[in-house]
Protein backbone atom coordinates (compact mmCIF):
# COMPACT_ATOMS: atom_id res chain seq x y z
CA UNK A 1 0.00 0.00 0.00
CA UNK A 2 0.93 2.99 -0.64
CA UNK A 3 0.59 6.88 0.95
CA UNK A 4 0.74 10.48 -0.16
CA UNK A 5 1.07 13.87 0.90
CA UNK A 6 -0.81 13.99 3.77
CA UNK A 7 -0.95 10.66 4.96
CA UNK A 8 2.54 10.55 3.89
CA UNK A 9 3.76 12.70 5.88
CA UNK A 10 2.21 11.91 9.65
CA UNK A 11 2.97 8.48 8.59
CA UNK A 12 6.88 10.32 8.87
CA UNK A 13 6.17 11.85 11.82
CA UNK A 14 5.24 8.65 13.83
CA UNK A 15 7.78 7.38 15.86
CA UNK A 16 8.64 4.28 16.70
CA UNK A 17 6.14 2.70 19.03
CA UNK A 18 5.01 -0.09 20.73
CA UNK A 19 0.97 0.89 20.75
CA UNK A 20 -0.83 3.79 18.45
CA UNK A 21 -4.34 5.19 18.26
CA UNK A 22 -5.39 6.32 15.11
CA UNK A 23 -8.40 8.22 15.72
CA UNK A 24 -10.84 8.89 12.96
CA UNK A 25 -9.13 6.04 11.22
CA UNK A 26 -11.59 6.03 7.90
CA UNK A 27 -10.35 3.33 5.55
CA UNK A 28 -7.25 1.84 7.68
CA UNK A 29 -4.99 3.28 5.52
CA UNK A 30 -2.47 4.67 7.86
CA UNK A 31 -2.88 1.85 10.28
CA UNK A 32 -1.66 -0.72 7.68
CA UNK A 33 0.60 1.18 6.56
CA UNK A 34 2.40 1.85 9.51
CA UNK A 35 2.77 -1.52 9.86
CA UNK A 36 3.98 -2.67 6.78
CA UNK A 37 6.58 -0.27 7.88
CA UNK A 38 7.26 -2.01 10.93
CA UNK A 39 7.00 1.51 13.11
CA UNK A 40 3.98 0.20 15.56
CA UNK A 41 4.15 -2.86 17.17
CA UNK A 42 0.25 -2.46 17.18
CA UNK A 43 -2.66 -0.12 16.56
CA UNK A 44 -5.90 0.61 17.45
CA UNK A 45 -7.96 2.10 14.69
CA UNK A 46 -10.99 3.77 16.41
CA UNK A 47 -13.97 5.83 14.63
CA UNK A 48 -17.11 7.81 15.55
CA UNK A 49 -19.05 5.70 12.91
CA UNK A 50 -19.66 2.21 12.29
CA UNK A 51 -19.37 2.61 8.25
CA UNK A 52 -15.87 3.28 8.45
CA UNK A 53 -15.05 0.60 10.79
CA UNK A 54 -17.05 -1.92 8.39
CA UNK A 55 -14.11 -0.64 5.66
CA UNK A 56 -11.44 -0.28 7.94
CA UNK A 57 -11.81 -3.80 9.11
CA UNK A 58 -12.14 -5.39 5.09
CA UNK A 59 -8.96 -3.34 4.38
CA UNK A 60 -7.20 -5.26 7.76
CA UNK A 61 -8.41 -8.41 6.49
CA UNK A 62 -7.18 -7.75 2.71
CA UNK A 63 -3.46 -7.29 4.13
CA UNK A 64 -3.78 -9.95 7.21
CA UNK A 65 -3.10 -7.39 9.78
CA UNK A 66 -5.90 -9.25 12.13
CA UNK A 67 -3.09 -9.53 15.33
CA UNK A 68 -1.75 -6.38 14.52
CA UNK A 69 -4.61 -3.95 14.08
CA UNK A 70 -7.54 -3.66 16.33
CA UNK A 71 -10.61 -1.72 15.36
CA UNK A 72 -12.68 0.20 17.80
CA UNK A 73 -16.10 1.74 17.63
CA UNK A 74 -16.48 5.25 19.54
CA UNK A 75 -15.92 9.08 20.37
CA UNK A 76 -12.44 9.97 20.19
CA UNK A 77 -9.76 8.68 22.89
CA UNK A 78 -12.69 7.25 24.88
CA UNK A 79 -12.00 3.95 23.06
CA UNK A 80 -8.63 3.47 25.14
CA UNK A 81 -7.48 3.40 28.56
CA UNK A 82 -5.33 5.91 30.40
CA UNK A 83 -1.32 4.52 29.04
CA UNK A 84 -2.63 2.33 26.28
CA UNK A 85 -1.41 4.10 23.99
CA UNK A 86 2.31 5.90 24.11
CA UNK A 87 1.37 7.54 20.38
CA UNK A 88 -2.24 9.57 19.65
CA UNK A 89 -2.55 10.25 15.68
CA UNK A 90 -5.67 12.55 14.93
CA UNK A 91 -6.07 14.10 11.97
CA UNK A 92 -8.25 14.63 8.76
CA UNK A 93 -10.87 16.71 11.03
CA UNK A 94 -11.76 20.49 11.84
CA UNK A 95 -9.55 22.29 14.68
CA UNK A 96 -12.17 22.58 16.54
CA UNK A 97 -13.23 18.94 16.83
CA UNK A 98 -9.33 18.18 17.34
CA UNK A 99 -9.71 20.33 20.54
CA UNK A 100 -12.47 19.18 21.73
CA UNK A 101 -11.52 15.37 21.14
CA UNK A 102 -8.66 16.01 23.22
CA UNK A 103 -10.77 18.38 26.00
CA UNK A 104 -12.60 15.34 26.84
CA UNK A 105 -9.59 12.74 26.75
CA UNK A 106 -7.19 14.86 28.38
CA UNK A 107 -5.87 12.83 30.90
CA UNK A 108 -5.07 9.76 28.10
CA UNK A 109 -3.44 12.93 25.98
CA UNK A 110 -1.00 14.58 28.78
CA UNK A 111 0.07 10.52 29.42
CA UNK A 112 1.05 9.33 25.57
CA UNK A 113 4.48 10.36 24.42
CA UNK A 114 3.13 12.36 21.38
CA UNK A 115 0.16 13.93 19.66
CA UNK A 116 0.53 14.01 15.71
CA UNK A 117 -2.52 16.35 14.77
CA UNK A 118 -3.39 17.69 11.39
CA UNK A 119 -6.50 19.81 10.87
CA UNK A 120 -8.55 20.56 7.91
CA UNK A 121 -9.12 23.65 9.04
CA UNK A 122 -9.57 26.26 11.88
CA UNK A 123 -5.96 25.51 13.06
CA UNK A 124 -5.47 29.02 14.96
CA UNK A 125 -8.18 27.28 17.37
CA UNK A 126 -6.20 23.64 17.58
CA UNK A 127 -2.45 25.95 17.76
CA UNK A 128 -3.69 28.36 21.04
CA UNK A 129 -5.43 25.06 22.93
CA UNK A 130 -2.03 23.76 22.87
CA UNK A 131 -0.19 26.37 23.67
CA UNK A 132 -2.67 27.38 26.39
CA UNK A 133 -2.94 23.76 27.71
CA UNK A 134 0.85 22.92 28.83
CA UNK A 135 1.64 20.93 24.93
CA UNK A 136 4.83 21.56 23.67
CA UNK A 137 4.66 21.77 19.72
CA UNK A 138 8.14 20.60 19.20
CA UNK A 139 7.61 19.77 15.63
CA UNK A 140 5.55 21.31 12.58
CA UNK A 141 5.35 20.52 8.55
CA UNK A 142 3.58 21.26 5.34
CA UNK A 143 2.01 18.78 3.25
CA UNK A 144 0.84 19.12 -0.73
CA UNK A 145 -1.98 17.39 -2.02
CA UNK A 146 -3.49 18.84 -5.36
CA UNK A 147 -4.43 22.57 -4.74
CA UNK A 148 -4.48 22.32 -0.76
CA UNK A 149 -1.19 22.36 1.85
CA UNK A 150 -2.02 20.54 4.78
CA UNK A 151 0.03 20.99 8.33
CA UNK A 152 1.24 18.20 10.11
CA UNK A 153 1.73 19.17 14.11
CA UNK A 154 3.62 17.11 16.57
CA UNK A 155 3.19 17.93 20.45
CA UNK A 156 3.50 16.45 23.55
CA UNK A 157 2.80 17.26 27.07
CA UNK A 158 5.30 19.30 29.36
CA UNK A 159 2.49 21.67 31.70
CA UNK A 160 4.07 24.19 31.04
CA UNK A 161 0.94 26.72 29.56
CA UNK A 162 1.20 29.96 28.09
CA UNK A 163 0.14 32.33 25.19
CA UNK A 164 1.98 32.44 21.86
CA UNK A 165 2.49 35.87 19.12
CA UNK A 166 -1.31 35.54 17.56
CA UNK A 167 0.47 35.28 14.18
CA UNK A 168 1.57 31.92 15.00
CA UNK A 169 -1.58 30.35 15.59
CA UNK A 170 -2.46 30.78 12.07
CA UNK A 171 1.34 30.27 10.88
CA UNK A 172 2.87 27.56 12.78
CA UNK A 173 6.17 28.90 14.84
CA UNK A 174 8.22 25.65 13.86
CA UNK A 175 7.62 26.40 9.86
CA UNK A 176 9.19 29.54 10.25
CA UNK A 177 11.80 28.23 11.91
CA UNK A 178 12.60 25.55 9.61
CA UNK A 179 11.94 27.72 6.59
CA UNK A 180 9.88 24.60 5.63
CA UNK A 181 9.89 25.59 1.40
CA UNK A 182 5.82 25.42 1.51
CA UNK A 183 5.52 28.21 3.73
CA UNK A 184 5.75 31.33 1.17
CA UNK A 185 2.42 29.12 -0.45
CA UNK A 186 1.10 28.56 3.05
CA UNK A 187 0.94 32.48 4.10
CA UNK A 188 0.12 33.62 0.24
CA UNK A 189 -3.11 31.10 1.16
CA UNK A 190 -3.54 31.97 4.51
CA UNK A 191 -3.60 35.67 3.18
CA UNK A 192 -6.11 35.31 0.61
CA UNK A 193 -8.30 33.70 3.58
CA UNK A 194 -8.23 37.08 5.73
CA UNK A 195 -8.70 39.02 2.55
CA UNK A 196 -12.16 37.60 2.09
CA UNK A 197 -12.76 37.74 5.67
CA UNK A 198 -12.32 41.08 5.79
CA UNK A 199 -14.00 42.21 2.94
CA UNK A 200 -17.24 40.41 4.43
CA UNK A 201 -16.87 41.93 7.33
CA UNK A 202 -16.36 45.24 6.07
CA UNK A 203 -19.81 45.66 4.44
CA UNK A 204 -21.29 45.21 8.33
CA UNK A 205 -18.61 46.89 10.11
CA UNK A 206 -20.97 47.89 12.66
CA UNK A 207 -20.93 44.33 13.58
CA UNK A 208 -17.48 43.34 13.64
CA UNK A 209 -15.48 46.62 15.11
CA UNK A 210 -13.22 44.76 16.77
CA UNK A 211 -12.52 41.84 15.45
CA UNK A 212 -12.10 43.59 11.82
CA UNK A 213 -9.47 45.69 13.27
CA UNK A 214 -7.58 42.40 14.73
CA UNK A 215 -7.81 40.45 11.00
CA UNK A 216 -6.22 43.75 9.27
CA UNK A 217 -3.32 44.09 11.81
CA UNK A 218 -3.17 40.08 11.47
CA UNK A 219 -3.32 40.31 7.83
CA UNK A 220 -0.82 43.46 7.45
CA UNK A 221 1.96 41.02 9.62
CA UNK A 222 1.51 38.08 7.37
CA UNK A 223 2.12 40.31 4.57
CA UNK A 224 5.28 41.18 6.53
CA UNK A 225 6.43 37.71 6.94
CA UNK A 226 5.87 36.29 3.98
CA UNK A 227 8.69 39.20 2.47
CA UNK A 228 10.67 37.92 5.34
CA UNK A 229 10.16 34.32 4.32
CA UNK A 230 11.16 34.88 0.87
CA UNK A 231 14.20 36.15 1.30
CA UNK A 232 15.14 32.95 1.53
CA UNK A 233 13.40 31.76 -1.73
CA UNK A 234 9.98 32.03 -2.70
Amino acid sequence: MEIKGRLNLIADKVPVCEVLCDVGTDHAYLPVYLIKQGKCGRIIASDAKAGPIRVARKNITLYGMEDKIETRLGYGIETIEENEADVIVIAGMGGELIVEILRRGIKKAKRCRCLILQAMNSIDILHRWLYENGFNIYDEELAVEGEKIYCVICAKWTGEEGAEDCLYYYIGKKLVEKHDPLLPAYIKKSITRLDKAISSMKEQTDKWPDILGEYENLNNRMKTLLGEVCKHGC
